[in-house]
């Protein structure tokens, strides 16, 4: 499990901010998953998104154009408190991808829902720092743990997202 205080980890090359997380603490084996007739691949690396890319390269102009907000968004993000608590809340999400000139595919994902109050802080904090607007979503805290046709996963950016990409809950012995 994460200590509750943690290091600014810095933004990903996709200018994401995530927790890396141990995937062993989320019951993903080494092995292929069969779930509803297909074959799901084990997630290789896992993590919490706390933001994807879109917001993260609207911080990073925001940035550029006030210095002192990176720094705000550090010390934001290291005096909230990041632990966590899994939960037997398996989603099942799904979405159709079209790439020009090919065929069409599904991408699949297997998530579970965590406990973690730390999300909505942090997003608190973005608000009354103005980063973000009052009424920006705080995504739901999961983490991926089987992929099918997407190795990094589906990211999820709110409730209203997760609703309209689930497939159902999955009942996996874990």
């Amino acid at each position: 499990m994460l200590p509750a205080q943690l290091k600014w980890p810095g933004l990903t090359d996709g200018n994401t901010l995530i927790i890396s997380v141990d995937k062993q603490d989320f019951g993903i084996t080494a092995e292929a998953l069969r779930y509803d007739g297909r074959i799901f691949l084990p997630k290789q690396e896992t993590h919490i998104t706390v933001f994807g890319s879109e917001l993260g390269s609207r911080l990073l102009q925001k940035f550029m154009q006030h210095p002192a907000l990176e720094q705000k968004v550090h010390e934001a993000f290291e005096s909230t408190d990041w632990s966590y608590r899994p939960t037997p809340e398996l989603h099942h999400l799904a979405r159709n991808k079209t790439i020009p000139g090919k065929d069409s595919s599904t991408e699949e994902t297997i998530v579970m829902l965590i406990e973690m109050e730390g999300m909505t802080i942090f997003y608190s904090k973005l608000k009354k720092l103005g980063l973000i607007g009052q009424d920006h979503p705080v995504p739901p805290p999961h983490v991926t743990l089987y992929t099918r046709n997407i190795d990094r996963g589906i990211g999820l950016d709110s409730e209203k997202e997760l609703a309209e990409l689930s497939r159902g809950r999955v009942d996996l012995d874990l």
